[in-house]
């Protein structure tokens, strides 16, 4: 099982210092990780072509392959039309993939924005998310990466409480919409997100999706808030949900998608070493099934 970890998370030092990926990525590896989550948006780069060479030998030097990355995200650029900038920049992201020598690709589907109760219906929103989503699985198919749809939560951007905003904050609609694509699509299930959605039932929702996971984001919090804690620091039921993902025979990645954080070079190694251990523990859950 590939035991992977978002490197941006160990790029930012303290007061300022940056590391570059290659170091980031080094220390990851000396940690014991073999496997990195490449999060970086640089597709609105004329460069991005460059970039994303650049990044893949910095990897190969350390020692690392990138697993997964995650696709560009813009919902929350209020000022810009988000479904217009994700057309322009997912086929970079894309083919910066396959550069990267990435077997999935994670997306957010959810950069249709809904600006009052009054426009959302689910048919229309639907139609929408698939139709720019379609340019996407049509470019995986192109490189050999897997688009994986994450589930998310509702987070009522713009409207009140009691109404939605977000597509793919429940699972129907991240199932919808894989099986809409007839295999170019599977799902990577974000287990924060799960936990802020369902909480406790959680495992529920896991069952839904069934053998169309083919990813995972790890991370922990407690229920009402999206905080990427590290596994055992939150209220996930680890030991209720990892079982589960051996029923099945999930063989895919475990992945940590941790915040960025600035620690210091005297913690970043205990750190990393712990982060690796505590996600052998949850391999171990998985695999006793």
């Amino acid at each position: 099982m590939k035991l992977g970890t978002n490197l941006v998370c160990f790029v930012p030092g303290r007061e300022g210092a940056y590391r570059t990926h290659e170091e980031a990525a080094r220390l990851c590896r000396e940690a014991g990780f073999e496997y990195v989550d490449c999060h970086v948006n640089f597709t609105e780069s004329p460069e991005y072509l460059k970039i994303a060479r650049d990044l893949r030998s910095a990897y190969d030097r350390a020692g690392v392959r990138v697993h997964q990355i995650h696709m560009p995200l813009f919902r929350f650029r209020k000022e810009e039309d988000s479904v217009a900038l994700f057309r322009a920049n997912a086929p970079r992201a894309m083919e910066c993939a396959a550069i990267l020598g990435a077997e999935f690709a994670v997306v957010h589907a959810d950069e249709y924005r809904i600006k009052s109760p009054d426009e959302w219906d689910a048919a229309k929103v639907f139609e929408i998310t698939a139709d720019y989503m379609a340019p996407v699985v049509e470019l995986g198919r192109k490189y050999g990466v897997l688009p994986a749809v994450e589930n998310l939560y509702e987070d009522h951007l713009n409207v009140p409480e009691n109404c939605r905003s977000r597509f793919s904050g429940e699972t129907e609609e991240i199932i919808a919409l894989a099986d809409a694509f007839s295999g170019g699509m599977g799902i990577c299930w974000d287990f924060g997100h799960g936990q802020v959605a369902a909480g406790e039932k959680m495992p529920d929702e896991l069952r839904k999706v069934g053998k169309r996971l083919v990813t995972t984001h790890i991370h922990d919090n407690h229920s009402g808030r999206d905080l990427h804690l590290p596994p055992f620091f939150g209220k996930v039921e680890w030991e209720k949900v990892m079982p589960y993902l051996g029923s099945i025979g999930y063989d895919g990645p475990l992945s940590l998608e941790l915040l960025r954080s600035s620690f210091p070079d005297g913690l970043v190694r205990e750190t990393l070493r712990f982060l690796y251990a505590d996600l052998k523990v949850l391999a171990g859950m998985v695999r006793k099934q």
